[in-house]
């Protein structure tokens, strides 16, 4: 890592931590805001201004309310209902670091993945940008988490783990923006849940597929759930009232309606008031801010530089920054932070100013 712009991070991160220097803090946030697009600069500054909760979905939130660790119970009554599997319990979080195909393997980071007490493993996605590709993304996620399944943990033999024994895999992918091809689905259909759990031969063989893969449609979820109707139901016909208030209150925890229904259930109840906990820390909402740059056109952020004439080295040190600190307080190691941006361990750890 270049040394000026490791003393530029260094020093950024050291104000985002921080309450001393506020006014510079304060100077580098207005920065920050101001290279943000007009619609995530309002979203940013209400949450900010304690005005609105910040979303279910970002991945600083999301990592700690729905953890496999600290909330597995949250985590396995959202499981076990949008699969519509009461065999799921989760029994603790675990990290697919270690595995490579190849030197030259793009590294695939889940959002939330979970050890189930059966064996298997899952992983829930948690997604804010619309998805073109999202059946492919889906593929390639629950390959790598399959393969995972299929390798040898510490303490085991090779000869222990067989095609018999592999336990299957679980992805669950939230999506708050529906693909056009989920969007034309429903021109005819009110489900929002879809399960992929078989496969399915022209000739009209099939048989259960070893990865299994739940896509949600959160806005759809929300859209039927404001017009006081429900797509989905259990095996006995029941509408999953319960499940569809909790999915609304992921796609948007700022609607009255579904703040004003989910106050009434003890756990949407909790997850409300430890989002208000969250949204009221000064690092966790540094963190946000620094998701939230990290997630904007960059193009408009190198506009932004040849505007205003600003010192480009600060600026991609805000941006490494931001990155940075956004990856590490919402769960990511500093091992796989640093194969992702290409950088050292040691370099990471000096940044986020891990011993």
């Amino acid at each position: 890592m270049d040394k000026l712009k490791e003393q530029t991070v260094l020093g950024i991160v050291e104000l985002l931590k921080k309450e001393q220097a506020a006014e510079r803090a304060k100077e580098y946030e207005n920065q920050l805001l101001g290279m943000l697009k007009e619609q995530d600069r309002k979203e940013i500054t209400e949450v900010l201004a304690g005005r609105k909760l910040p979303s279910l979905l970002s991945d600083i939130i999301a990592k700690r309310i729905f953890s496999a660790d600290s909330h597995r119970e949250r985590l396995t009554y959202l499981l076990k209902n949008v699969v519509q599997d009461d065999s799921i319990e989760v029994e603790g979080s675990y990290t697919n670091e270690g595995l490579m195909q190849s030197k030259n393997s793009k590294r695939v980071i889940f959002d939330e993945p979970a050890k189930l007490k059966d064996g298997r493993h899952s992983d829930t996605e948690f997604q804010i940008s619309l998805q073109e590709y999202i059946f492919r993304r889906a593929e390639l996620y629950a390959s790598d988490m399959l393969m995972f399944s299929y390798s040898v943990e510490e303490g085991q033999k090779k000869s222990e783990v067989s095609y018999s024994n592999t336990a299957s895999v679980l992805l669950v992918v939230l999506m708050k923006n529906s693909p056009k091809e989920f969007k034309k689905f429903n021109e005819t259909s009110k489900r929002y849940i879809h399960r992929f759990m078989k496969r399915n031969a022209d000739s009209g063989i099939s048989f259960d597929s070893m990865m299994k893969i739940v896509f949600v449609q959160l806005d759809e979820c929300l859209k039927q759930f404001r017009e006081g109707r429900n797509g989905e139901h259990d095996s006995t016909g029941s509408r999953l009232d319960e499940l569809q208030i909790l999915l609304s209150l992921i796609a948007d925890i700022n609607d009255e309606k579904v703040l004003k229904t989910a106050k009434d259930n003890s756990l949407m109840r909790e997850i409300i008031a430890e989002v208000k906990e969250l949204s009221e820390n000064k690092e966790v909402r540094a963190m946000l801010l620094a998701e939230k740059y990290a997630q904007a056109d960059m193009n408009a952020v190198r506009s932004y530089e040849r505007n205003e004439g600003r010192n480009e080295g600060i600026h991609e040190g805000l941006a490494l920054a931001a990155r940075i600190i956004a990856e590490s307080k919402s769960g990511t190691s500093d091992e796989q932070i640093a194969f992702k941006y290409g950088y050292s361990i040691d370099e990471i750890r000096a940044v986020l100013g891990h011993s």
